[in-house]
């Protein structure tokens, strides 16, 4: 049976590969990580791919990129669930992290959001309400979002913000697939609004527990609408391809 879950790119292996290597080396913050050059022959692929691959690791904050220098491990690295592995667990250990996260950032909003706040995440259930997402997705994705980052904001602490906006970096696929579907955006639109009435009574406890069942819900949503993607992995590899013939580590 086909998977409901696309191959993965070229480029996402190599940051796997180069995230095992790391690893294995017992590299530590400070030390230089092989050069593009090595990258190429040791994993068999383009310059390109490499490129790719590092520039990704930077944005992570993996490794540090120093002009004429090379490239440093910048963080010890400790290994993620796969979201792209049908068979592991990925997908309910992350969405449990967003659910005790999320859940804390609610009782949270309960005591210290603003009139203001609370009339900002009202404005953003209007595009999930309205007939917009037909037409615009990528609308319906942004205000699911908006919703739950400015409950996050609403805090005052920008650091439990970060971490919300570290951990959804991970389910931003699932997201965007789940609020798209009309049963998913109808679940998101109900459990946005149990929220938002819990926060408008100011209650802790309810708000607490009304974001808790709204990720339970979109957790069985997204598991649903994923099953239903059986159709063929489809070749992403885009501009990153395997460089010149034999065996790649990556095989």
């Amino acid at each position: 049976m086909p998977s409901p879950l696309r191959a993965k790119k070229l480029t996402e292996l190599l940051i796997d590969e180069i995230k095992v290597l790391i690893e294995a080396d017992s590299l530590r913050p400070g030390d230089k990580i092989p050069t593009e050059q090595e990258l190429m022959r040791i994993f068999k692929v383009s310059r390109t791919c490499v490129r790719e691959a590092l520039s990704v690791l930077r944005q992570e904050g993996v490794v540090e990129i120093i002009q004429g220098k090379g490239t440093f491990l910048k963080k010890h690295y400790t290994p993620l669930p796969d979201m792209a592995d049908p068979s592991s667990s990925a997908l309910a250990h992350f969405m449990e992290a967003r659910k005790v996260l999320e859940s804390s950032l609610a009782r949270l909003a309960a005591e210290r959001a603003s009139d203001e706040d609370l009339e900002r995440m009202e404005s953003v259930l209007s595009v999930l309400e309205g007939g917009e997402g037909e037409a615009d997705p990528d609308r319906v994705v942004q205000s699911d979002l908006d919703f739950h980052y400015s409950l996050a904001k609403s805090t005052g602490n920008p650091v439990l913000l970060h971490l919300l906006q570290e951990v959804d970096s991970h389910l931003q696929k699932g997201r965007s697939t789940t609020i798209t579907f009309p049963q998913g955006r109808k679940k998101a639109l109900e459990g946005h609004k149990r929220v938002l009435h819990a926060l408008r009574k100011r209650s802790p406890d309810d708000a607490a527990l009304q974001m808790a069942r709204h990720i339970d819900e979109i957790e069985k949503a997204q598991r649903f609408i994923m099953a239903l993607q059986d159709g063929p992995p489809k070749d992403e590899t885009g501009g990153c391809r395997p460089e010149g013939a034999g065996s790649s580590r990556m095989e």
